[in-house]
């Protein structure tokens, strides 16, 4: 996934995955997270939420949100990733208010909710299967929303500066910027995007510009046949050295060791190795209804 301010045009994405960290990012988008395995920290505005296995969270559009995995060995997650159109009735709902908790714990979580998600059907152009879509979005939707109390938008940290902050990492990661430099193109102080970092995304400067770095890094590892050289010097970063230390820092690998291994699971589950991605999603959701 690219760390940009997304959007996106496909209707439904789902991912079935190791979890991992993703940096602070917004989008027009509903984006639905289910716990599979292992633990999840989910945060949003100032607010950091732990979800354990079976938990289930909900991401309002155009809210600021990240996830953060502080386990050793990552569980696994599913993601849905919607148009909010989908959402029919609902729509005013999820642009106008946000969830106080975004997260449903296990033993609240409705079964109808694994029943919709199992049954969303592939992205095509079949217009009953769109209804379809359409259709259980929409019950995840009202299943969730009897469990949630829901608040302003204006009330939780998503205020203006949070918006040009991220946008700002997002349009600028891949050049040399420093705080002092982006506080100058944003006319407030360093100590004012200081506070920013810290009280709302929970990490400096350097930190969360090395997360988009990195995220976009893995991208071109995954998907692209460029060099690590090409890798690490489109993604943003000064030297290969520095690349090579918070790539290990956060994947206990090489980049180089990272690619091979990815490569290998790649064809060892469907017989090809990877090019650019065809942004098809792949999903599987397997049955975790039992708790």
């Amino acid at each position: 996934m690219l760390p940009l301010y997304k959007d996106r045009k496909a209707a439904i994405e789902i991912y079935y995955r190791q979890s991992r960290h993703v940096p602070p990012h917004v989008h027009e988008t509903v984006e639905f997270i289910y716990v599979a395995d292992g633990t999840l920290e989910l945060g949003v505005g100032y607010n950091l939420y732990h979800m354990e296995k079976g938990d289930f969270g909900l991401i309002f559009p155009n809210v600021v949100h990240y996830y953060q995995v502080l386990e050793t060995n990552p569980g696994k997650s599913l993601n849905i990733i919607a148009a909010p159109e989908l959402s029919g009735t609902y729509y005013p709902t999820l642009q106008k208010y946000c969830p106080e908790n975004p997260v449903i714990k296990a033993d609240d979580l409705h079964p109808d909710v694994f029943y919709a998600i199992q049954s969303i059907p592939e992205e095509s152009d079949s217009a009953d299967e769109y209804v379809i879509r359409q259709a259980f979005l929409q019950i995840i939707i009202a299943r969730c929303l009897q469990e949630m109390k829901l608040v302003d938008k204006s009330s939780i940290v998503n205020d203006e500066l949070t918006y040009q902050t991220v946008c700002y990492i997002s349009a600028h990661f891949a050049e040399e910027i420093s705080l002092t430099s982006m506080a100058r193109d944003l006319y407030v102080s360093p100590y004012t995007l200081s506070r920013i970092f810290s009280g709302v995304f929970h990490t400096n400067f350097n930190g969360y510009l090395n997360e988009f770095r990195l995220d976009y890094a893995n991208y071109l590892l995954r998907y692209t046949t460029q060099t690590i050289t090409e890798v690490y010097e489109n993604a943003g970063f000064s030297s290969q050295r520095t690349f090579n230390r918070v790539f290990q820092e956060r994947f206990h690998m090489t980049p180089r060791e990272y690619r091979e291994q990815y490569r290998e699971l790649l064809q060892s589950q469907h017989g090809e190795i990877p090019g650019e991605p065809s942004y098809k999603p792949y999903y599987h959701f397997e049955d975790h209804a039992q708790h």
